[in-house]
């Protein structure tokens, strides 16, 4: 399946509403309950792949999360970025290989999230870049995200 090119999308375009009755999905609209000023968001969680997507409050796609471990909290089961047109780099050292031999920009780092170290890498293309994380020296997390 083709995720990058979904990056930007609306949630009404017909790729998107294709995919979420493909799926059976609900769309989540996360509105500002504090009155803190915060932008509303949706969700769509597709967990038997191993998908998450973010609309912003302009109902366009800003962040698809593929879920490369299953999580036992949020119910995720394990995508296969084989499936994907992202692509499967199992090491920070792939990555770096990777982008070296593309010409891509890099960034990285480590935080620490729910008492887990977790490494960071990210490609950085055009219109979007490609987060992951690695916990444990595992992937376990990518997130594929609109940068303009």
């Amino acid at each position: 399946m083709d995720l990058i090119p979904l990056i930007g999308a609306n949630l009404k375009s017909d790729a998107i509403i294709d995919l979420l009755e493909l799926w059976d999905c609900d769309v989540i609209y996360d509105f500002d309950r504090l009155h803190e000023g915060t932008p509303d968001q949706y969700w769509v969680s597709v967990c038997g792949e191993g998908l998450q997507f973010l609309f912003d409050n302009a109902q366009e796609l800003k962040c698809i999360f593929v879920h490369v471990k299953p999580t036992d909290t949020d119910g995720f089961r394990s995508a296969n970025l084989a499936d994907t047109d992202i692509p499967q780099l199992n090491s920070i050292d792939d990555v770096r290989a990777y982008a070296e031999s593309n010409g891509l920009q890099l960034s990285e780092g480590q935080a620490e999230l729910f008492d887990q170290a977790r490494d960071w890498i990210k490609i950085e293309y055009i219109n979007y870049s490609i987060h992951y994380e690695f916990r444990n020296g595992l992937l376990g997390l990518v997130t594929v995200s609109n940068t303009s």
